[in-house]
């Protein structure tokens, strides 16, 4: 095991060739082993496989690492949980996630539960799960105590995240600047430039979206962007497009365009094809998305895709086309809980052609409301919304009133409906 960890050094010492050569030495030395060491040893050689380009083998060896039999410690089960996320297995690694918490608190180990709550949130943000993983990035947030630690630093930028994509710009940015004021107590420079770059982005501010990612890119490679668990060149090809950067978008779609496709991960693939559309103007590139998002799962993602399909029909004057896409967009934003993505899809739509008035009384929804409607159009009971809401059946049924008259509807199926207009 010692020498399949010593491969990481070697590749930041040697580079990836020198690296597969000390992590294939480890896999002979461990031939026919199982439990822990062949967890750790296929793991680290699924690593190495993918920094020299080979990722079809790097998965095989990932998912030989995962399907160890391992006694059920947290350590372990974290292991686990990340080879589950690199393999792209998600639904598996968030429950492994779960699973490494839940031992984790019965043993009392902190550093398990709070890595375990990383890859839980983590997971849940590649299925498009935004708000359990608001919920676990709570969790994660309170476990890394109040003071000022790497721990806590670690969590208030990956609730950062999640907020840039799930809750308004004013809590997103109260989250970076705590995450700015722990660093600077740490002494560390702080990494928000992806979370601030995704909040500008979805404001379209793309001139401060571009420099934000681009800070954020300075501390990694453009294929580390694209591949990691945190990914994040996407949206920075976007910001480049619309300021007019052009040529550095096609650049960086140039250097992780084939090496996102080898992976054959439908996140990376999905995510490549929206890149290279955004760069080039190839709509094609954007129904070949959608056929990628069909395998992915994530409501969310699939939605950004439909929404720049959406943009780009319009923009070919193909207005009926660009309004299923805009409706299909500003639905799926709405029911993963993205408001603010769904607002912009909403005004995309409008600009489309289509009739969206105001809801007749004017008055917004609370954010409990909000919550109400968006599991109303998920098609949960009142008993379901008030234990998912932690209230009782008859506020349900108070707050669904109060949503009728805003939106002007009359039963639960035209919520939805009624949510776009609104």
């Amino acid at each position: 095991m010692l020498r399949a960890e010593a491969s990481l050094y070697a590749h930041l010492a040697h580079g990836p060739a020198r690296a597969l050569h000390v992590a294939r030495e480890a896999a002979e030395l461990a031939d026919g082993a199982d439990g822990r060491v062949a967890l750790i040893v296929h793991s680290r050689l699924g690593d190495a496989l993918q920094w020299n380009g080979r990722y079809t083998d790097a998965q095989r060896e990932w998912l030989r690492a995962a399907a160890a039999r391992t006694a059920p410690e947290p350590k372990l089960l974290v292991t686990r949980t990340d080879v589950l996320l690199r393999a792209g297995e998600l639904v598996a690694a968030r429950e492994s996630a779960y699973a490494a918490a839940a031992r984790a608190r019965e043993a009392g180990d902190a550093e398990s539960l709070r890595d375990a709550l990383t890859y839980q949130v983590t997971a849940e943000i590649h299925l498009g799960l935004l708000r359990e993983a608001d919920a676990s990035a709570a969790e994660l947030t309170s476990a890394a105590g109040g003071t000022a630690n790497g721990d806590r630093l670690e969590a208030l930028g990956l609730h950062a995240w999640v907020d840039a994509l799930l809750h308004d710009e004013d809590l997103c940015r109260s989250r970076v600047v705590a995450a700015e004021a722990t660093a600077a107590d740490l002494g560390v420079t702080p990494s928000a430039g992806m979370a601030r770059g995704l909040l500008a982005l979805r404001a379209g501010r793309y001139d401060e979206a571009a420099a934000s990612l681009e800070a954020k890119l300075f501390r990694s490679s453009p294929l580390a962007a694209t591949l990691s668990l945190r990914p994040f060149l996407d949206g920075l090809v976007e910001a480049c497009m619309r300021s007019g950067r052009h040529d550095r978008a096609e650049e960086l779609v140039a250097q992780v365009f084939d090496a996102a496709v080898a992976t054959a991960q439908p996140r990376y693939v999905a995510v490549a094809m929206r890149m290279r559309a955004v760069a080039t103007g190839t709509v094609e590139d954007l129904k070949s998305a959608l056929e990628q998002h069909a395998r992915w799962g994530n409501r969310f993602e699939e939605a950004r895709t439909r929404l720049l399909y959406g943009e780009a029909l319009r923009r070919a004057k193909r207005r009926k086309e660009a309004r299923e896409q805009l409706s299909a967009a500003t639905s799926a934003f709405g029911a993963v809980g993205a408001t603010a993505w769904q607002r912009r899809a909403r005004d995309e739509l409008r600009a489309a052609g289509a009739r969206l008035p105001r809801a007749a009384s004017g008055a917004a929804l609370t954010a409990q409301e909000q919550r109400v409607a968006d599991l109303v159009v998920e098609g949960r009971s009142n008993n379901e919304i008030a234990s998912h809401l932690v209230i009782s059946p008859k506020t349900v049924e108070g707050h669904l009133r109060k949503i009728f008259e805003k939106l002007g509807v009359t039963s639960r199926t035209q919520v939805a409906r009624g949510l776009m207009r609104y």
